[in-house]
């Protein structure tokens, strides 16, 4: 074998080793919403326990749930954490995708806000106004269940659809009567006093959050599943050992102020398990999607968790 031959092989595996370890990362969307795999960015949680496997982590900042679901369909993402909304709706339209665990649950997680100034006193008195929100959120399910609660439709107001970031300079500039989003727009909204709570979804929706993975991937690599659970379950362990620290990390890393993040994150239940009420909340969702004739496609709604993960992570 000639010399070039030598090198030719020699360069072709260094650069088949370059390219296999270049390939070797997972994907994880999150937003402002996402505490826990905030913190566990901030800390380092799923660098260090995906480097054990070889893995480096790329993270990727969206706005809200949908979006992710998009990039789930293009192969863009491997786990996300949304609400229980897009999921709903992205299995709906085809997308394969699996629940593998609870991400909080706050029973006032969602709220509908109005002016300071404003003359709207209850949720009735929003029949003809303007309110915006993030179509196909879960602000959505929630704005459609609180009017329903009080006689009202939601062809009874006029929707708009803005992302949940320009939500509060829609209500400051008076462009619209009301929005409806999640938190922790509502705690920022309330302590800068730019916005106040006509009702949030206690006692109205049982407001879900969830991870969630591709299936293809999951099933084809479930030890990194397992790794991206226990990456977020070394989070919550660090957040109810370390209150305070927790968070000051989830501000700095949220760009949220750490008053907003320590009013809302003390209602959390980080519980990583899907209980019944849970799969329950979600099937609501679809019978929203079904009764709007938006869901595309039907489907069972258990179809849409994959617990074997968590199970066997015996976390």
């Amino acid at each position: 074998m000639t010399l070039m031959a030598l090198l030719s092989i020699l360069f072709s595996s260094v650069a088949a080793q370059a390219e296999s370890t270049e390939s070797k990362e997972v994907r994880i969307g999150y937003q402002a919403a996402s505490t826990m795999i905030l913190l566990g960015k901030a800390k380092k949680f799923y660098d260090e326990e995906f480097v054990k496997a070889g893995y480096k982590v790329n993270y990727g900042l969206f706005l809200a749930g949908p979006p992710m679901i998009e990039a789930f369909a293009s192969d863009r993402l491997d786990f996300i954490h949304t609400g229980d909304m897009p999921p709903v709706n992205g299995r709906s339209s085809g997308i394969d995708l699996k629940v593998i665990a609870n991400a909080g649950l706050d029973l006032s997680h969602n709220a509908v806000l109005v002016a300071p100034d404003s003359p709207i006193k209850t949720p009735k008195d929003l029949k003809g106004k303007k309110v915006a929100l993030p179509v196909g959120s879960s602000a959505h399910h929630f704005l459609y269940l609180l009017l329903a609660q009080n006689g009202l439709k939601v062809t009874d107001v006029t929707l708009v659809n803005l992302p949940a970031p320009d939500l509060a300079t829609a209500l400051g500039n008076h462009d619209v009567d009301a929005i409806a989003v999640w938190e922790p727009f509502t705690a920022k909204l309330e302590l800068e006093n730019k916005g106040k709570v006509l009702a949030d979804s206690k006692g109205v929706k049982r407001a879900v959050n969830v991870y969630l993975t591709r299936n293809a991937f999951g099933k084809a690599n479930p030890k990194l599943v397992q790794i991206f659970l226990k990456a977020t379950k070394r989070a919550v362990d660090y957040y109810k050992s370390n209150p305070k620290e927790a968070v000051a990390a989830i501000a700095q890393e949220s760009k949220f102020p750490e008053a907003v993040v320590a009013k809302i994150i003390r209602r959390y239940n980080f519980s990583l398990a899907i209980s019944k009420e849970d799969i329950t909340a979600l099937g609501q969702v679809k019978d929203f999607l079904q009764e709007t004739k938006t869901l595309r496609k039907d489907f069972p709604i258990n179809e849409l968790f994959d617990l074997s993960y968590l199970k066997q992570s015996r976390l």
